[in-house]
C-alpha cells in the first residue's frame, strides 16, 4: 500500500503514507561516472534493493512518476539506485547505455547495506528491455532476484521496421509515435563514428524535446551523395517508408549496426535470464505493439504476463480504471515485491 499509494498520487492515501512513514535518505552520486540517485530507508539496514532503469526521457531520474516510485520503495523498506544512464535524456539507446547498467547493478550488489548480494531489476518501456538485458548476463544473472519489465520492447528489428514503415510483421499499417521514430533515428545515428557527419544527421532528426515534427522527414531532404556508404545506408533505410523495400535496406546496414541491433534486443539477449520476470503492459500499448510482450512470454523461461489498463504506456494511473484493472496491477506490484524481499 504504501508503494501504491505513492506511485498512483492517490492523494489522501499519499499524504497517509507520508505521515505514517519515515522519509528515506536521499543521496547523489556518481557511478563509474554515472550520476545516480540513492534512497535508503530510515531504519538500519542491510535492506532488499532495486535497481530502477528509465526510459528515454529528458529527466530520467528527475521524472515525477520516479521519485514517486524511489520514495515509495524506500518508505517500504527497500533500498532504491536510479541511474541517469548515457543516451536515454537524449533518445538513444546505445552499447554505453547497457554496459553503464550492468556496472550499476553490479556496484549495487557489492554494496555491504545490500541483502544477500542481490538485487531486484524494475524498468520502465526502453529500460524494461535493458533491465531484462542486464539480467541475462552470466557475471549477473544469479544475483537478481526477479525483474520487474513494464512495457519492452522484445526485437529492435522489429521496432526500426515499425518507426520507418508503419508496419509490424504482417498486420495493417500502424500509427507510429514521434518519440519511437526519434529514439529509433537517433540511436542508428549515434551508431557512426564521432565526427561532423554524424552531428549534423543527428541535428536534422532532432532532440528528444522536439515532439512537434516528424524526426524523419528531415532526413528525406538531405542529399546522400555527400554521406559516406555507413551514413548514406542508415540515412536510405531510415528515410524509407515502404516495408518491401525494408529488408534489402536493412540487410546493407554496416554490420556495427545489426551488431548493436541483435544486442539491445531482450528476444536475442535475453536467454540468460534466471530471475522470475514480471512483465506488465497495457492492452494498446502507443509504443509497443502487443506481440512484442507474447515474444517475450514465449522466449523466457519463468515469466507471468500483466495486462492491465491501469497503465498508460509506463505510467500507472486511477483515472477511468475498473476496479479489477487495479486489482491485476496491485498483484503484479506485490509479487514483485514478494520476490525482491526474498519471500
Amino acid at each position: 500500500m504504501i508503494v501504491l499509494a505513492l506511485v498512483l498520487d492517490a492523494p489522501i492515501a499519499a499524504r497517509a503514507v507520508r505521515w505514517l512513514t519515515r522519509e528515506p535518505r536521499v543521496e547523489s552520486l556518481a557511478i563509474d561516472g554515472v550520476p545516480a540517485q540513492l534512497m535508503r530507508p530510515a531504519r538500519k539496514g542491510p535492506w532488499p534493493a532495486f535497481v530502477f532503469v528509465t526510459g528515454a526521457h529528458p529527466l530520467r531520474r528527475r521524472e515525477p512518476v520516479v521519485l514517486r516510485l524511489g520514495q515509495g520503495l524506500a518508505r517500504a523498506g527497500y533500498l532504491v539506485v536510479i541511474p541517469d544512464l548515457p543516451g536515454l535524456g537524449e533518445g538513444e539507446i546505445m552499447h554505453t547505455t547497457l554496459d553503464s547498467a550492468a556496472r550499476v547493478v553490479d556496484w549495487t550488489t557489492r554494496r555491504a547495506d545490500v541483502r544477500g548480494g542481490r538485487v531486484a531489476l524494475c524498468g520502465a518501456s526502453v529500460g524494461a528491455s535493458l533491465a531484462l538485458l542486464v539480467a541475462g548476463r552470466p557475471e549477473l544473472a544469479h544475483r537478481i532476484t526477479v525483474i520487474a519489465s513494464i512495457s519492452p520492447f522484445a526485437d529492435l528489428e522489429k521496432m526500426i521496421c515499425l518507426a520507418t514503415t508503419g508496419c509490424y510483421e504482417e498486420l495493417e499499417p500502424q500509427q507510429v509515435t514521434t518519440l519511437l521514430r526519434r529514439v529509433v533515428a537517433r540511436s542508428l545515428l549515434h551508431s557512426l563514428p564521432p565526427g561532423d557527419e554524424r552531428d549534423r544527421l543527428l541535428e536534422c532528426v532532432g532532440d528528444i524535446t522536439s515532439d512537434d515534427r516528424d524526426p524523419l522527414e528531415p532526413l528525406r531532404q538531405v542529399d546522400a551523395t555527400g554521406l559516406r556508404p555507413a551514413a548514406n545506408g542508415i540515412v536510405q533505410l531510415l528515410s524509407n517508408a515502404d516495408p518491401a523495400r525494408f529488408r534489402g535496406l536493412y540487410d546493407g546496414l554496416p554490420a556495427e549496426v545489426h551488431s548493436l541491433v541483435a544486442r539491445l534486443s531482450p528476444l536475442r539477449g535475453a536467454s540468460g535470464v534466471q530471475a522470475p520476470v514480471e512483465l506488465a503492459v497495457p492492452p494498446l500499448d502507443q509504443y509497443f505493439p502487443p506481440g512484442e510482450a507474447r515474444s517475450l512470454v514465449g522466449s523466457l523461461p519463468n515469466v507471468r504476463l500483466t495486462v492491465t489498463a491501469t497503465l498508460d504506456h509506463t505510467r500507472p494511473t486511477l483515472s477511468r480504471v475498473r476496479l479489477r484493472e487495479l486489482a491485476r496491477f496491485e498483484r503484479f506490484v506485490v509479487r514483485t515485491l514478494a520476490h525482491a524481499a526474498g519471500r
